[in-house]
């Protein structure tokens, strides 16, 4: 079975942005490193050019204007942003979305749960990211431990928040720390690091964790199968399919902006030639899917 190349295009690109008031916009414009390679703009950097720490953030929460950071570094999504709560506790949510494999797994499920299961579906797929970052989590501990021996990674929680409104429909999940915020508190102090990799880990796209099978394709399959998520694979290219996708009801495909719905897995012989006057053979045409 031919594997998928690690850099999808799908990924988000390296790129930050700081979202405020619009009289009050920090001017930090997402990054196209492909553009500009020499940028280096980092989470504690662009909050600190508009407020220099944390209790400054909650001040201009408190007088109506939002404070949150969305980016990307090579991985998935991440957010920072002050929250109040009801009772005017401050806290700064440190949240990584699921991305890469895992994010078309849960697509696939969804889709394959229907209406009538997608409740029952949300539990079991947050119960599935607990179990997830528990077997990820010493590895990315370790990694860090290299470099500070005594650091024990914080326990994020698994979330969901409504569906994105130009997104797939699928709710959106994660994890996330809440952060107190004291008088004396850094932006860096709202960091965990273990919790911050967990981005990488997530997109799957530079192949750092390779090496833990609950990373890889099957192994989050049988994560999410644990728990009662509806997974299921592809018997030829391996990757996650849906036969109740509304624009594709009754065949089986996959969502893959790079080559399409249909499989990579070609079932025709081999070609050993091209035409010598045309440009297509017949496999070009790919091949169904077909479930596990």
């Amino acid at each position: 079975m031919p594997k998928k190349r690690k850099k999808d295009r799908r990924a988000p690109r390296k790129q930050t942005s700081v979202r405020t008031a619009p009289a009050q916009h920090a001017g930090l414009e997402p990054v196209d490193w492909d553009d500009a390679p020499q940028e280096a703009i980092d989470m504690p950097e662009a909050m600190v050019e508009r407020f220099p720490t944390p209790a400054d953030g909650v001040k201009a929460v408190q007088a109506g204007e939002p404070v949150e950071w969305t980016g990307s570094i090579d991985g998935s999504t991440m957010r920072h942003r002050v929250l109040l709560a009801d009772d005017g506790t401050a806290t700064v949510e440190q949240a990584v979305f699921v991305g890469g494999p895992l994010e078309e797994l849960l697509l696939c499920a969804w889709h394959q749960a229907g209406e009538q299961r997608r409740e029952s579906l949300e539990a079991g797929v947050l119960a599935a990211l607990d179990d997830l970052h528990t077997v990820i989590r010493p590895v990315l501990e370790a990694e860090i431990r290299k470099v500070r021996p005594d650091y024990t990674a914080a326990v994020p929680q698994p979330f969901r928040e409504e569906p994105e409104p130009h997104g797939p429909g699928m709710p959106v999940f994660g994890w996330r720390l809440l952060h107190p915020v004291g008088p004396d508190t850094t932006w860096e102090d709202t960091r965990d690091t273990a919790a911050w990799n967990t981005s990488q880990a997530m997109s799957g796209w530079l192949g750092y964790y390779d090496h833990v099978p609950e990373l890889q394709q099957t192994g989050l399959a049988g994560l999410l199968r644990k728990r009662d998520v509806p997974v299921v694979l592809c018997a030829d290219c391996g990757q996650p399919i849906t036969d109740r996708h509304p624009r594709w009801t009754g065949v089986w495909v996959t969502p893959d902006s790079e080559h399409g719905p249909v499989c990579g897995e070609l079932h025709a012989a081999p070609v050993t030639a091209k035409p010598l006057l045309g440009t297509f053979t017949d496999q070009d045409f790919g091949g169904p899917h077909r479930p596990a």
